[in-house]
């Protein structure tokens, strides 16, 4: 139905949230989530996008654009290369999500890495979206998806 999670690494420092393996996410206001929906064009995605943009609070909707919300929101996930969010699933939990990708260079999953707003740099030139980035991409890479930005960047390039 939605972003669902698979797999949980739990942090040496406790971190006050509820994820765990199964927890389903939203599409708009998780990190998760708006990396798969940055990176599926399915019409299935885009419709479950669409319900929850229709269900949203004030609050929620104040925080996207006010002119097509999830193309925008689609279209900065895509130009930073990651989604981060701060308080927006959680209050006082952020997150960072990039995407992985298999051999087709379809986005097969995600990962992400979340904190305590307080600890947590969650901005996309962070130390925190580097690294998952980083990491999004060496995985990408044993899946078998040959990054083609990274392909023409030459020698000494890597993700």
């Amino acid at each position: 139905r939605a972003p669902t999670t698979v797999g949980c690494e739990e942090p040496g420092v406790p971190v006050p949230v509820n994820v765990r393996v199964g927890s389903v996410l939203p599409l708009l206001w998780s990190a998760t989530g708006r990396a798969f929906l940055a990176h599926l064009d399915e019409r299935a995605v885009q419709a479950m996008a669409q319900e929850e943009l229709a269900r949203a609070s004030d609050e929620q909707r104040s925080s996207l654009s006010t002119a097509e919300p999830i193309e925008a929101l689609r279209r900065s996930v895509q130009a930073a290369g990651c989604a981060c969010v701060r308080d927006t699933n959680l209050r006082g939990i952020s997150a960072v999500s990039a995407p992985l990708h298999d051999h087709t260079g379809r986005v097969c999953a995600v990962l992400t890495a979340l904190g305590a707003t307080g600890g947590f740099d969650a901005s996309v030139d962070g130390p925190i979206a580097k690294a998952v980035g980083q990491e999004a991409a060496a995985i990408s890479k044993v899946l078998g998806y040959a990054d083609p930005a990274a392909a023409g960047a030459g020698a000494g390039a890597g993700a």
